[in-house]
């Protein structure tokens, strides 16, 4: 009797099959982490470069302390000013045409002789600030100064870290999906900053604000100022304790109009006057500061207000691209395997 061999005595597969193809397996790309650490480490060092931590925070100051005086309400006050004092000048050469001014007044005479540079002096200050109110609003509209180094930055220390991490993550064969979404929205962050913070916008008004504001905010031209301060105190002085009193006992009739039309404004013009001199000469450093902010960039062929928005964008456009495109750059490995099963992945 014949008997059927059992299923254990049958041939393995293996015998007829020694190897199984797999899959390809993708292998991680490296070098696009490479280039975002680099990409992070130039946004760190670019505004530490460029002195921008420092002159940044003093631009801002500066921005906020002449926000008073950029209005129109605040530059047709100063003119106001401008045209009390023309008026007392005409009243005092009236007076001096028409023989009505006995005695020796000399801060008036002073006053007198000194006022048409004043004036030509103070109308030119005011002139350029009105000229330059458009472009201060759009500076003033941007993102706080003093933020803006850190916005680029924290983004290139982030960029480092997922740089430096997804290369290792690479190297062990992971696609590092973590680190790409970390340096995706740091991408994305520096893209958002010159768009949310009206850079664009702000770029070409710099450059003449700072042109405009160049000649009046110096350490001489404060001093200037301050001694047309001392001129017109001095006459005011002289005007109310003796010009006054002494032309009315001699000539009881002059017209002292324009005089006592001084009198009535001193207070809140000096007042006036004092605050923006003080502003001035407080603000001649972050100036000075912001000049050279500008001037940082030169040697590269441009300057640093006009290439501030792109120095975001560009960067932020380049590292979504790299973190978005990174799995497609992954390279095709070998699938053969010596494992005797196992379905494709």
């Amino acid at each position: 009797m014949t008997t059927v061999p059992a299923f254990s005595e049958l041939p393995a597969y293996s015998e007829f099959v020694s190897h199984v193809e797999r899959a390809p397996a993708r292998v991680a790309a490296r070098w696009p982490f490479a280039v975002l650490a680099v990409i992070g480490a130039l946004l760190v060092i670019a505004p530490l470069a460029s002195g921008m931590f420092p002159r940044a925070v003093k631009g801002e100051a500066m921005i906020d302390a002449f926000h008073p005086y950029m209005t129109q309400q605040s530059i047709d006050g100063y003119r106001g000013d401008l045209q009390v004092l023309d008026k007392a000048r005409t009243n005092v050469l009236a007076l001096q045409a028409a023989s009505q001014q006995p005695g020796d007044f000399p801060r008036v005479e002073t006053f007198v002789r000194d006022y048409p540079g004043i004036h030509a002096d103070m109308s030119s200050m005011l002139n350029t600030i009105d000229a330059n109110r458009g472009n201060y609003g759009k500076l003033s509209g941007t993102a706080p100064f003093g933020s803006l180094p850190w916005l680029l930055a924290l983004p290139g220390v982030v960029l480092i870290a997922a740089g430096v991490f997804g290369f290792r993550a690479a190297a062990a064969g992971k696609r590092g999906v973590f680190w790409r979404s970390l340096a995706a929205l740091a991408g994305l962050g520096l893209i958002v900053v010159p768009i949310a913070g009206g850079l664009f916008p702000a770029a070409p008004a710099a450059q003449p604000l700072i042109d405009g504001f160049r000649p009046i905010l110096t350490t001489s031209e404060v001093h200037k100022l301050q001694g047309y301060f001392v001129t017109l105190v001095a006459a005011d002085g002289e005007l109310n304790s003796r010009y006054v009193a002494t032309v009315q006992a001699a000539h009881p009739t002059a017209d002292l109009t324009g005089i006592t039309a001084l009198e009535a404004s001193w207070q809140p013009m000096t007042s006036r006057f004092a605050a923006l001199v003080g502003a001035m000469n407080d603000n001649v450093g972050n100036f000075d500061a912001v000049v050279a902010l500008n001037d940082s960039t030169r040697p590269l062929g441009f300057t640093a207000f006009r290439g501030l928005a792109w120095g975001y964008l560009v960067p932020g456009v380049l590292i979504l691209a790299l973190a978005l495109a990174g799995p497609r750059l992954s390279r095709t490995g070998s699938g053969r395997t010596g494992s005797t099963a196992g379905a494709p992945e």
